[in-house]
């Protein structure tokens, strides 16, 4: 039974939670020395069996190297060619851009390239008229 401050058979919560705690650290104590013991020997396995695998990982490299250096030689043309394409695609659509947007100026005002507002210009979206025939 227990009574109002917690004593049961003259023995407080306290004094069974710090018994508790002492065995708790007592047993890791005990196995410390084992879990060090077991993670030494898993980090031994681990670095013989890496010193194996890197000799056959570095042939299989070598092997596929030549491979690999010949599909790259055959695909970079094609890279390069399809990168000139864009940029060419680029190139013209900003033409465009700066062409579309003389007209929308006239030429009470210089212009830059594409994409770079001057000074003096309105805010994208700001107080610009809206189009003909309503919104």
């Amino acid at each position: 039974m227990t009574d109002e401050t917690g004593n049961e058979g003259g023995r407080s919560r306290r004094d069974a939670l710090n018994d508790l705690q002492a065995r708790i650290e007592a047993a890791m104590d005990e196995v410390r020395p084992k879990i060090r013991k077991a993670l030494e020997e898993l980090e031994s396995k681990v670095d013989a069996a890496v010193a194996e695998l890197r000799p056959k990982a570095q042939s299989a490299k070598e092997k596929v190297q030549p491979k690999v250096d010949h599909f790259v030689s055959e695909i970079q043309p094609r890279l390069d060619g399809l990168l000139e394409r864009l940029q060419a695609k680029i190139n013209e659509l900003r033409k465009d851009l700066d062409a579309r947007a003389e007209r929308g100026r006239g030429d009470d005002e210089p212009t830059g390239p594409a994409g770079q507002i001057g000074p003096g210009s309105p805010p994208p979206g700001g107080s610009d008229p809206p189009p003909p025939g309503g919104i």
